[in-house]
């Protein structure tokens, strides 16, 4: 049985990632359903091909306000791996379309994040956050996002 193209490429849906996503966040709180913020995103993902992993993250606010984050990672054993002073995390694929991702805050170590990032197609994905805060399920971030570059 021959390897596909896709299967023979490490890290593939990673790389179908590549680009330019802009989109919404919509953080909600779990147990009332009451909205807690809601923002415009575009992120920047870029792998090197091989080993190397890195996204930038631009909030924007409705008031003006403005956050980057930068996220470099490491592509090594069927894993994306982050570990920078301000979180530790990592990402698997599960199939041909999603990743599962899971981090944590170093300076809430008692909070902790599940992620699962789905391509709806090659440039549409959404994104679902579950936030555990001391051992229960606090929120919920949904985001919704389109490839434009």
């Amino acid at each position: 049985m021959s390897e596909t193209a896709a299967e023979s490429v490490p890290f593939p849906v990673f790389l179908r990632h590549d680009g330019v996503w802009e989109g919404t966040y919509t953080l909600i709180d779990a147990k009332t359903g009451k909205i807690l913020d809601h923002h415009r995103s575009r992120l920047t993902c870029q792998t090197n091909g091989r080993d190397q992993y890195r996204q930038q993250n631009v909030y924007t606010w409705e008031d003006g306000r403005q956050e980057v984050k930068e996220f470099p990672g490491e592509l090594k054993d069927g894993w994306l791996r982050f570990d920078n002073p301000r979180l530790k995390g990592e990402a698997r694929e599960v199939d041909a379309d999603t990743i599962f991702l899971t981090w944590i805050y170093k300076d809430r170590p008692d909070d902790r994040f599940s992620e699962i990032i789905t391509l709806e197609s090659d440039t549409h994905r959404c994104r679902t956050w579950q936030h555990f805060e001391n051992g229960e399920f606090a929120k919920l971030t949904i985001i919704d996002e389109r490839k434009t570059a």
